[in-house]
């Protein structure tokens, strides 16, 4: 399970004296633990992508005010440890084939009344694993028959 997997990166961290990466994990760690009590890999994705959210808010913020370039490269260091424990995203033609193999094993029909039963089974079939915004433009596409 990734929460145990970052329990585990979290002790080497500890190990490694990078209080940086110890202290984010732990957070990590204590916000999805708060939800359950084992969370499963949705639930710990799904804050995973909220404190990468968080940590690129903060960068904005940092870049537009003209913050200090420590306040940046800590937010930046965030979101690449972060990104680590993100599944493999589907992007482009693979999110198309997704979508298409998707529709074909759910016996959905090209219309764009179906976009719903689209998004729904592709949610249930690649549980964060793509980009909702992209996927949701693709499927638009595909169902209205211009691909």
């Amino acid at each position: 399970m990734l929460i145990e997997t970052i329990r585990q990166d979290r002790l080497k961290a500890m190990k490694n004296r990078d209080e940086k990466k110890k202290n984010l994990l732990g957070v990590l760690i204590a916000d999805a633990c708060k939800e359950e009590k084992q969370p499963d890999d949705t639930t710990v994705v799904r804050f995973v992508r909220k404190f990468i959210e968080n940590a690129k808010e903060n960068l904005k913020a940092l870049e537009k005010g003209g913050g200090a370039l420590q306040g940046k490269d800590d937010a930046q260091r965030e979101i690449d440890i972060l990104t680590a424990y993100l599944p493999a995203q589907l992007t482009g033609d693979a999110l198309v084939a997704a979508i298409r193999e998707v529709m074909a094993r759910e016996s959905i029909e090209a219309q764009p009344s179906n976009m719903g039963k689209v998004m729904k089974a592709l949610g249930a079939q690649y549980p964060g694993g793509y980009d909702g915004k992209e996927a949701s433009d693709l499927v638009r596409v595909i169902l209205s028959g211009k691909v």
